[in-house]
């Protein structure tokens, strides 16, 4: 059965939180201040909106939406211990619940930056400690070894594979393509998804490159890197054989192309990176824990370079040995690591 919508949209708002919420997020005319959430990046903004229509639902729901209060009044301790009894009883896990209190603590405090919000402070720190993985994720943490060694072996097999159609073919060659790099350089899954060509992706006379803008990146640094020499045949046989298949005459700088010849998802690249993998592996890797699994195996094959994967991570375990770095530091760090991963490529393996 299909569960009943429970954030409330924009338009259903209180007019109060609606105007807070628009002046927050709206740059400041001539003398007058930006909104504080004008920096955010868009996956933040639309994660934050989405989390705070979920918590007027929940208080619409019981009747607790006074539309003439200040949102941060409607903030008390029954309210809050009720909405985490509301989400516990939609099967929601102790990291979601989490993360939705402390994006409705963003809310509030870029809405009313001169209100008292302690009390979601305390209760964000609170349930942060008492989080709880609901999935031994170490135990599905491959070596990136193994993981590269699969993948070019599936790249390598799928020219040779019996498909359903030649665009069937060019999908999973298209798959076994994200999982390598995955395997290289792991990225987050909004960049993997979002690379396009000429912007992201980019053609030196030394080969290919990938470039980010720092307003792409979670940590708010630009991020540049050689795409993995040991892919480069791949690549192009994915550039000049498989995506035009896949685009049907479409055209569109992105690099990954659905089989409807239009930008992969991040759902989509999601989806089909855990299917594949579980295939090759016996396990489903999803884009995510690739991030795991490189920085598993440099602390295990290389712990001196520990905080090289950091640059590439931006990973909240790693943050604090990181957080004084300076930005020359950082990508420093970045070249190491991708030195190390260059090594891996060239030699078939760690040494």
């Amino acid at each position: 059965m299909k569960r009943e919508r429970s954030a409330l949209l924009l338009p259903e708002w209180p007019s109060t939180d609606r105007s807070l919420w628009l002046t927050a997020n709206s740059q400041g005319g001539f003398l007058e201040p930006d909104g504080k959430a004008v920096h955010w990046r868009e996956a933040t903004r639309k994660e934050v909106f989405k989390r705070y229509g979920l918590w007027l639902g929940f208080l619409s729901s019981a009747g607790l939406l006074n539309a003439a209060s200040r949102p941060t009044d409607r903030v008390t301790e029954a309210s809050l211990k009720g909405y985490l009894l509301w989400l516990e009883a939609r099967g929601n896990a102790s990291t979601t619940i989490s993360t939705t209190i402390r994006n409705l603590r963003e809310a509030l405090r870029v809405m009313e930056p001169d209100a008292d919000i302690t009390l979601l402070d305390d209760l964000t720190k609170t349930l942060k400690v008492r989080e709880v993985p609901v999935r031994d994720k170490h135990a599905r943490v491959v070596h990136v070894d193994t993981l590269l060694t699969g993948a070019l072996a599936f790249l390598d097999e799928v020219p040779e594979r019996s498909y359903f159609s030649r665009l069937h073919q060019a999908g999973k060659y298209r798959d076994g393509l994200v999982v390598a790099f995955l395997s290289c350089r792991p990225v987050r899954l909004s960049n993997v998804t979002s690379m396009c060509l000429g912007k992201h992706m980019l053609r030196s006379n030394d080969g290919w490159y990938c470039r980010f803008e720092a307003e792409e990146m979670k940590d708010n640094l630009s991020l540049d890197f050689p795409f993995p020499k040991r892919l480069e045949p791949y690549l192009e046989t994915y550039l000049d054989e498989y995506r035009p298949l896949l685009l049907r005459g479409r055209e569109t700088p992105d690099i990954w192309i659905s089989a409807r010849g239009t930008p992969m998802s991040k759902q989509s690249v999601y989806c089909n990176t855990c299917s594949l993998t579980e295939e090759l592996y016996g396990k489903h890797v999803n884009p995510h824990l690739f991030r795991d699994c490189a920085a598993t195996t440099f602390a295990t094959e290389d712990p001196e370079h520990i905080l090289a994967i950091g640059r590439i991570l931006g990973h909240a375990s790693i943050n604090t040995s990181i957080r004084h770095y300076n930005q020359s530091q950082m990508i420093a760090a970045a070249d190491v690591y991708h030195q190390v991963m260059s090594d891996l490529e060239s030699d078939g393996g760690w040494s």
